[in-house]
């Protein structure tokens, strides 16, 4: 029941024009059956990790970022018995992350100091009651250091418990002191519900009450009395948010056996309204929530187990969302959380696929963008000129990323050249790109002139008649040559003499039939924009005035 239901709620913000999209997932191998994973730069590279417990090695895996959205192989480091959730906090305050991780066998938490280099210490554990589940990680007594708290879910259809350990700053923690949370507490989340500048906490049950316990807090590390929430059956993890934007913190609950999402607006004074049912078609075994596509309302995603896959609920703004969409992940499914893996300022995701001993990466399609190019000016250039053209993009997310632009002339022969004076080209504050596109004609004029030059060349081969005819004549009027040789040199002489006129007549035919044409060509100029993982592109047009002699 624990493995079949696994749940994790999260919250994601970011824009899109229809719902967020996602690349087909990317999966790398962690240990026997992945329960959950955190995300953190372990090694201080600036490019998000990852850790993950995996419940039948009794190890925690390390999957080191690359920065463009695939990851390392993993290292593993042992853990208590049967690792369930983790966090990743800075208990000792040296600037290295650090891990702390529930064992559900060992009913203990156990506390990996990060070096700072993506390695571990030796696991440290703490006792907590029985059956430690999940834990959530927050300043409970404000004394500045991290504190950490347990949902233990006892023994099955027995009443559960809250451990609270607080910690002392350099890395270890006081002994537990535990409040009651109903039966069979699994899931625990944290929040200011009740506006007082105070931690409190939201604890889900999944058996017996059905529902969620919010345990507001003192400020001093100790809480008060649970007050009961009713949601749908088997609520197992949940996320914490204000999805209709009135600056009060809201629920999201998600329910493995009736196949929904439960939404409880929360009202002023740390109480929540009745809870709205939206459908997913598959039992939540987790659930995360934020803005995926970038229109500035909250959205929720899910992992369902049963149908491989993640599911989308695009946020209405008002608390409400929309269907949901899915897209494929690996082998069962479980806990989904999300960062920027790729840095490409969209969240992505990853999820924990139980069965499947892998996580699946899926990437965020990021920015999208329309484009469009502004007719040529001028719109007809003779061969040698050249024209301009304007580039025009719009967001149509709120990812901010720079596009690339590149284009292409058909027809290929003798075609133009094209280039921009900005590439890549950022959006502005409002949204918008431009970037002006120079075609050039160059390339074309001078296989032109080549051609005219070697039309010109043929006006002068026949010039040698005029000059051999006057030769001939000048032979045959010499006075020192014999009369036959000097009529055979006038007579030639003559002939050749002529073709001084048929040279000339025939200079001057080549010379009237060699006149000026005008033959245009039309060339179509594609221009492509890729920003990440979205392109689109769009078309122009030419006219190139050519000149034939």
């Amino acid at each position: 029941m624990l493995r079949t239901c696994l749940v994790s709620c999260f919250v994601l913000l970011l824009a899109a024009p229809l719902h967020a999209q996602f690349q087909p997932h990317t999966d790398y191998a962690t240990g026997s059956y992945p329960f959950s994973v955190a995300v953190g730069d372990l090694n201080g590279d600036g490019k998000p990790d990852l850790a993950v417990t995996n419940t039948a090695d009794n190890t925690v895996s390390i999957l080191l970022g690359n920065g463009d959205g695939t990851f390392q192989p993993q290292v593993v480091y042992p853990t208590g018995t049967r690792p369930t959730s983790l966090v990743v906090g800075d208990f000792n305050r040296d600037g290295k992350l650090d891990l702390a991780i529930t064992n559900g066998s060992d009913n203990t938490v156990s506390v990996l100091l990060g070096n700072g280099d993506g390695t571990f210490q030796p696991h440290v554990d703490y006792a907590t009651q029985l059956n430690p589940q999940w834990l959530a990680v927050a300043d409970f007594n404000g004394d500045g250091f991290l504190d950490i708290a347990t949902a233990n879910y006892g023994p099955n259809y027995q009443p559960g418990s809250v451990s609270i350990l607080l910690g002392n700053g350099d890395g270890t923690f006081q002994g537990q002191v535990a409040y009651p949370a109903g039966i069979n507490p699994f899931g625990i989340m944290t929040g200011d519900f009740n506006r007082d500048g105070k931690i409190d906490l939201a604890v889900l049950n999944n058996n017996g009450s059905f529902g969620i316990y919010i345990l507001l807090g003192n400020g001093d590390g100790t809480f008060q009395s649970p007050v009961f929430y009713p949601t749908g059956q088997n609520p197992r993890i949940g996320v914490v948010a204000d999805f209709n934007g009135d600056g009060i913190l809201d629920l999201a609950v998600g329910d493995c056996i009736d196949n929904n999402i439960a939404v409880l607006l929360g009202n002023d004074g740390g109480t929540f309204q009745n809870p709205v049912f939206y459908p997913t078609g598959d039992y939540v075994s987790s659930l995360v929530g934020g803005d995926f596509d970038g229109d500035g309302k909250l959205d929720l995603v899910t992992s369902a187990a049963a149908s491989n896959s993640v599911s989308f609920l695009k946020g209405n703004g008002d608390g409400t969302f929309q269907p949901n969409v899915d897209s494929p992940v690996g082998n069962d499914p479980g806990w989904v959380t999300f960062a920027d893996f790729n840095h490409d300022n969209a969240p992505d995701l990853v999820v924990a696929n139980y069965s499947g001993n892998t996580v699946s990466i899926l990437l965020n399609k990021g920015t999208d963008f329309s484009i469009s190019a502004s007719a040529a000016t001028p719109g007809t250039v003779s061969a040698g000129q050249s024209a301009t053209s304007t580039v025009t993009m719009n967001l149509l997310t709120a990812f901010h990323n720079p596009v690339t632009l590149a284009c292409a002339v058909q027809p290929a022969q003798s075609a133009p050249t094209c280039s921009f004076g900005q590439n890549p080209v950022p959006f502005d504050d409002s949204g918008n790109a431009t970037a002006i596109m120079t075609i050039d004609t160059g390339a074309v004029d001078a296989l032109l002139r080549s051609s005219s030059s070697r039309h010109e060349s043929l006006r002068y081969q026949f010039l040698w008649l005029p000059i051999a005819g006057f030769a001939l004549l000048g032979v045959g009027a010499s006075s020192g040559r014999a009369p036959r040789k000097k009529l055979a040199a006038c007579v030639l002489g003559f002939l050749l003499f002529g073709g001084l006129f048929g040279g000339l007549i025939f200079q001057a035919a080549c010379t009237r039939t060699i006149t000026v044409v005008h033959q245009s060509q039309t060339y179509t100029i594609t221009v492509t924009g890729t920003s990440g993982s979205s392109q689109h592109s769009t078309t122009m047009t030419l006219v190139v005035q050519q000149v034939v002699q």
